[in-house]
């Protein structure tokens, strides 16, 4: 599959694929890490708050880098971020000092994105989504070894506190440190864009913006279908999990039999779906298997048994792998596809940073959500995200080109 492929390509596939090691286990203990040190429920999202209106602030800053400056540097700045953010975490003895942490890991450089950008590209168009779907199955593979390895280390260490779950801390620094000498030593200096133009200011930073929301006149839909899409997918991850447990009575072995069968379909499901996204369009791949999820999500809300659940996560939940997992998920491949390819390699950075805003602003979903699972509308919460594909995502996909810049 790599054959042929640049070498660049080769390397950003290789690092992101230690980094996704990292990131699942970031993602499963930063929060538990946060509990045990005494922060309440009221304290993880005031931290959420600042999370979102760092990445909403920094974000075009950070599209403007990108166009500036090579590849390489971003990158390792973005990995220089979150090994400060994983020393606070070595260090801290209470939750107030992982404020500022939260605020810069992960979220705020997103390296799958960064990635995406030069798969995007250096790929021949007819290539892209192939080697996207190619490159998420790695990636997915090294997710799901991580939870298992993690679990066993927190377990020898003590269980979930503050002693079993900080040694992570140090695995995942050194592994950052082994991927960011990789990039180092094996990426050369490139530019995303081909336009050098040097700029400052404020001012400047909101006329780059504007020219390329007049110029691009479809992507105010496509900030619609990210919003929307982005938010609802928040929803499904954050109460899917609860509605299963709480809702519909799965045990914690019913469980992880469901994120289980979820993320091996999403895996299975990615290489196949990058290759008809390449022969047979974005837009109709895209709208096929969304329908999976869409479907899924239906049947998850009114499954009156396990086999129905299990069914359901087949179809795709929102929960498991890479974008939800199921067969459904894969449709993140086209859908990412034709984002990236929406508008010239030279203002790729600058979509990175209105992405940032939207993912930014698509959190308020989680704080409807909540209030709506509160006043007992808790099937609303989980037909949400279906509602929002077929009413708002789906219509609005089949009105955008297929540009394939």
């Amino acid at each position: 599959m790599l054959k042929g492929i640049e070498r660049r390509i080769k390397i950003v596939i290789l690092t992101q694929s230690i980094y996704s090691f990292v990131t699942q286990i970031l993602i499963q203990y930063n929060v538990l890490f946060a509990q045990a040190l005494g922060a309440s429920g009221t304290d993880i999202g005031l931290i959420s708050l600042i999370n979102a209106l760092v990445l909403f602030l920094c974000s075009p800053l950070l599209g403007r880098m990108i166009e500036k400056h090579f590849m390489k540097k971003v990158m390792l700045l973005g990995l220089v971020c979150d090994m400060i953010a994983i020393f606070l975490f070595i260090i801290a003895n209470e939750w107030r000092m992982l404020i500022p942490a939260f605020a810069i890991c992960i979220m705020l450089f997103r390296q799958i994105a960064f990635a995406d950008m030069v798969l995007i590209t250096f790929t021949a168009p007819q290539k892209r989504a192939t080697l996207m779907g190619f490159s998420r199955i790695l990636w997915g593979v090294s997710m799901i070894l991580a939870s298992p390895i993690a679990a066993s280390i927190v377990t020898y260490f003590g269980g979930i506190n503050v002693n079993g779950i900080r040694p992570l801390y140090y695995i995942c620094l050194a592994l950052l440190l082994v991927t960011s000498f990789i990039l180092y030593k094996g990426l050369d200096d490139f530019f995303i864009s081909n336009d050098f133009e040097k700029s400052s200011g404020l001012r400047n930073l909101f006329k780059e913006y504007w020219k390329l929301i007049k110029t691009e006149f479809h992507l105010k839909y496509w900030f619609i279908v990210r919003f929307f899409r982005g938010g609802s997918l928040n929803l499904a991850m954050t109460f899917a999990p609860i509605w299963i447990v709480n809702v519909k009575g799965a045990t914690a072995i019913m469980f992880g039999t469901l994120t289980a069968i979820s993320t091996i379909c999403g895996l299975l499901t990615q290489f196949p779906v990058g290759k008809l996204a390449d022969k047979f369009g974005r837009k109709k791949t895209f709208i096929l298997f969304n329908a999976f999820y869409c479907i899924g999500l239906i049947t998850l809300a009114f499954a009156p048994s396990f086999e129905y659940l299990m069914l359901a996560s087949i179809l795709g939940i929102g929960i498991g792998g890479l974008e939800g997992g199921g067969i459904g998920g894969a449709s993140i491949i086209p859908f990412i596809a034709m984002w990236w390819e929406s508008v010239p390699s030279k203002s790729r950075g600058k979509l990175y940073g209105f992405e940032g805003m939207i993912m930014a602003a698509a959190r308020l979903f989680i704080s409807l959500g909540g209030i709506l699972w509160d006043h007992g509308l808790k099937t609303l919460v989980i037909l949400i995200p279906a509602l929002a594909e077929l009413l708002i995502t789906i219509p609005l996909i089949s009105r955008l080109p297929e540009k394939r810049e």
